[in-house]
């Protein structure tokens, strides 16, 4: 069995991080009065997301999945914000690192970890 490949453990740590800002936006839309219908949602995303993070970094090859899935709404949200509600400040650093993540899943290295 051989280890985790780098481009996969710095993806790891990026939907980590996405899991994070996840739980502080729940924090924040808690505490501005939104329902609990919105943001327990938005918790649940970012707890799943952590979960996956926590996965790909023991190396288990089947969260490479959820990841990559989690990347592709992501640009797509991002790209919403960017473009139609015209907020590209939110928007475009969003889709960058989004793709970073999706580089990192989908690079040579990755494919072939994920194929043993």
């Amino acid at each position: 069995m051989t280890s985790t490949p780098r481009p996969v453990l710095l993806a790891a740590l990026g939907v980590l991080a996405e899991g994070v800002v996840g739980v502080v936006v729940t924090v924040l839309m808690a505490t501005a009065g939104v329902g609990f219908a919105v943001w327990g949602f938005v918790l649940l995303l970012a707890l799943g997301l952590g979960v996956v993070a926590v996965l790909l970094l023991r190396g288990e090859r089947g969260a490479r999945g959820p990841a990559l899935v989690a990347q592709l709404l992501t640009i797509g949200c991002a790209f919403y914000a960017a473009v139609p509600s015209q907020r590209p400040e939110w928007g475009y650093p969003i889709i960058i690192a989004a793709a970073g993540v999706l580089y990192g899943l989908l690079c040579a290295p990755a494919r072939a970890w994920a194929q043993q």
